[in-house]
């Protein structure tokens, strides 16, 4: 069971490249956070909705529970600043702007990826053949979002410490879930497990729609590279739904 974790641990660590080659161009950031958005907006309705849907029948209303009370935390903690005798609104600082991005990004993802490791241990338990298919279909779809999660980090105020903290995290999400699987597996019910999934990925669907594509639409330079970035990882891990 040492190569499934290897692979796990070196295609989640691919974030890495963007902090090897330092000087990448704030377009191509800009670029994979076009990628980001529509792969999270595919990603939230095709994959884990109808998974968690499965799981439980409550998968609806935590859905739409975790897409408020993002929108809620945002409207509370974020306030919206005018100036006063005028009717423009004053930019907050658009690395801000990414902190809290960031952070429901980083919940909502390594939830899930935990239990991608989970499922693949899984797999491992029923066949090597079932357990390796799994593997490939996780990897399909962890390079981008590894990559694309490194791009929101960096366009983040946190340290660089930090990011690279979280990202570490990230990468250990689905080897995690892979070992702790049996524990997983034997003392937590699958209603839960629906309803916590659903909730950290309706969270995340708030934060594609209502943060990232508003930054999409915002740009001038490249403007129409990045919607095309954005239907592709949309259109694109809807065809990975059908390998899995």
């Amino acid at each position: 069971m040492l190569l499934p974790l290897l692979v796990l641990i070196i295609i989640s660590s691919s974030w890495l490249l963007l902090f090897i080659f330092k000087k990448i161009k704030q377009t191509i950031l800009n670029l994979l956070i076009g990628l980001w958005a529509g792969s999270m907006l595919s990603v939230s309705l095709v994959h884990i909705f109808p998974e968690a849907l499965e799981q439980t029948e409550y998968a609806v209303y935590a859905f739409i529970a975790g897409f408020l009370t993002i929108y809620l935390v945002e409207e509370i903690l974020t306030p919206h600043h005018y100036d006063h005798g005028h009717d423009d609104h004053t930019h907050e600082d658009p690395h801000e702007h990414y902190d809290h991005v960031a952070l429901v990004s980083f919940i909502a993802i390594f939830i899930h990826t935990l239990f991608d490791g989970l499922g693949i241990r899984a797999g491992f338990g029923i066949s090597s053949e079932i357990g390796y298919t799994i593997l490939a279909g996780v990897a399909i779809h962890q390079i981008p979002v590894s990559l694309s999660l490194a791009a929101i980090f960096r366009e983040s105020k946190f340290t660089k410490k930090i990011q690279i903290l979280f990202l570490i995290f990230f990468a250990l999400a689905a080897p995690i879930g892979f070992l702790i699987s049996d524990v997983i597996l034997n003392n937590i019910s699958v209603i839960f497990t629906g309803i916590a999934t659903a909730f950290a990925w309706g969270s995340l669907l708030y934060v594609a729609t209502a943060d990232l594509l508003p930054v999409i639409h915002s740009q001038t330079k490249y403007k129409y590279t990045t919607v095309v970035l954005f239907m592709i990882g949309a259109v694109g891990m809807s065809i990975v739904k059908f390998f899995e």
